[in-house]
């Protein structure tokens, strides 16, 4: 029997407030609902720099003919579109496929498991005709070109979601004019730019204690937080696996048992039955995920130091003294490298900088945490920062990792608060067909800057799990 959506659920309040998700900042009472009833509730397709919105539409007519030509051609270029699959997992699938490294396929951000998606993807060298032959049940490709350049880091503006919400807690009519009251406060404070869930493990919210542990040095208590670990909405098999190799430890044994839905861990329990050495262990995941894995520590740090901020009464999205500005790309876009202090209206450009803020076109920054950062540079986030690295007993040295695989964690920005653009709210269609209307239904278009959560923006929203 499906639960009730008007149930509160503390244990999902728990995970949040454990990954730093602790404030909202719209007014409006919960609406509640689910979302991802079916994978086609949640769509997300990337936006290119240069406004082109990829397609999730499987169409084999759109792959090229065209010759590769070496000389000019360097990459083959082309959208993956899939369902119900890990980003990574997709890579390791066209990996074997190809028989070439990891290293070789490039893309940019990590999509949505159980939605439908569509990214850009670049593989090195020529596989036009491999490509093309290409099949997969939850992975579809289009658009496969050669090209003189691969993706490259930060080459997205960001991606649109068709997001449908579904068994609000009233009727749609009901609620409307709530709807439209939260969407007025949206598009005019923005929402925290929060690291969301996915970020540190839907099922099992735990990447950034993973993460921390092994920045402390601490391999074998991370390897037992990624093996061991079980968290309520785990799948009985696999809490039931985790709870059995614990107490016997045997990893060759574990390796046979273990659930083909655990992709990972097998990687790591592999590792383990060869030799039993907890940091080679975490390091025969892909380079990507350990990357991520370690980030999603600074993550947790900044979803905490944005809760406190709010915690302290100061605004989310109207500078105050001391606050670290960037100027903005293009109207609601990513921070430019334009970037000025605010002294509270006296500084000698604070003037600009409120009329940037009126047109939408500057934000607040916070550090993401990072062995370089100055802290003195962000007087309002010193004083935070200083309280939950101590809360945390880190210090940012601990950053530092001589592991030449590994990103080099020097710290970056990001901005505190987003707003989304071409934000529409509707009334769903039932399981997406139209002209049947969903009477507890609510869709949601809009787009986001790449590395913003569209879950966080609902969260604001539903207020409830």
């Amino acid at each position: 029997m499906a639960q009730n959506p008007q149930n509160k659920d503390s244990k999902s309040i728990s995970q949040r407030h454990q990954v730093g998700l602790e404030r909202f900042v719209t007014d409006t009472p919960p609406l509640g609902g689910r979302i991802k009833t079916d994978i086609s509730d949640f769509i997300v397709r990337e936006i290119l720099p240069s406004g082109e919105i990829l397609s999730t539409f499987e169409d084999k007519k759109s792959n090229s003919n065209q010759n590769f030509e070496s000389g000019k051609d360097r990459y083959t270029t082309f959208t993956l579109i899939k369902k119900n699959t890990d980003t990574i997992i997709a890579a390791k699938i066209l990996e074997k496929y190809l028989n070439i490294p990891l290293k070789f396929i490039k893309w940019n951000g990590i999509k949505d498991h159980s939605a439908i998606t569509a990214q850009k993807f670049s593989v090195k060298g020529n596989n036009l005709a491999r490509l093309n032959n290409f099949e997969h049940k939850n992975i579809f490709l289009t658009k496969i070109r050669s090209s003189r350049k691969g993706m490259e880091l930060g080459n997205l503006w960001g991606n649109q979601f068709t997001i449908n919400i579904r068994y609000s807690i009233k009727p749609y009519d009901e609620i409307k004019e709530i709807l439209n009251l939260w969407a007025e406060k949206i598009n005019k404070i923005g929402f925290p730019n929060y690291y969301g869930m996915q970020r540190f493990g839907q099922h099992r919210p735990n990447s950034h204690k993973i993460g921390k542990l092994f920045l402390k040095g601490k391999f074998q208590e991370a390897i037992q937080e990624f093996l061991f670990h079980v968290y309520p909405k785990e799948y009985e098999s696999n809490a039931l696996f985790r709870m059995k190799l614990e107490k016997e430890r045997n990893y060759e044994k574990g390796l046979k048992e273990c659930p083909n839905s655990l992709f990972y861990e097998k990687m790591v329990i592999e590792q383990l039955s060869e030799e039993l050495d907890y940091k080679k262990a975490y390091l025969a995941l892909p380079i990507s995920l350990c990357n991520l894995i370690i980030s999603s520590y600074q993550s947790f740090l900044f979803n905490k130091a944005v809760s406190k901020r709010l915690k302290k009464g100061y605004p989310l999205s109207t500078p105050i003294k001391g606050d670290k500005i960037a100027i903005l790309k293009d109207i609601k876009g990513s921070p430019s490298l334009v970037k000025y202090l605010y002294e509270g209206g006296n500084g000698w450009n604070d003037q600009n900088i409120e009329k940037a803020f009126q047109r939408e076109r500057a934000t607040i920054l916070a550090p993401v945490l990072g062995y370089k950062t100055n802290l003195s540079d962000y007087p309002v986030f010193d004083e935070i920062y200083k309280e939950i690295l101590n809360e945390e007993q880190f210090i940012l040295s601990d950053f530092m990792l001589n592991e030449r695989r590994l990103y080099n964690f020097e710290g970056t920005t990001r901005a505190i608060f987003i707003r989304p653009l071409n934000l529409q709210v509707n009334q769903a269609f039932i399981t997406n067909n139209y002209p049947n209307l969903d009477p507890n239904g609510i869709k949601l278009e809009f787009s986001l800057p790449k590395g913003s959560y569209a879950t966080i923006l609902l969260n604001e929203l539903r207020k409830s799990n």
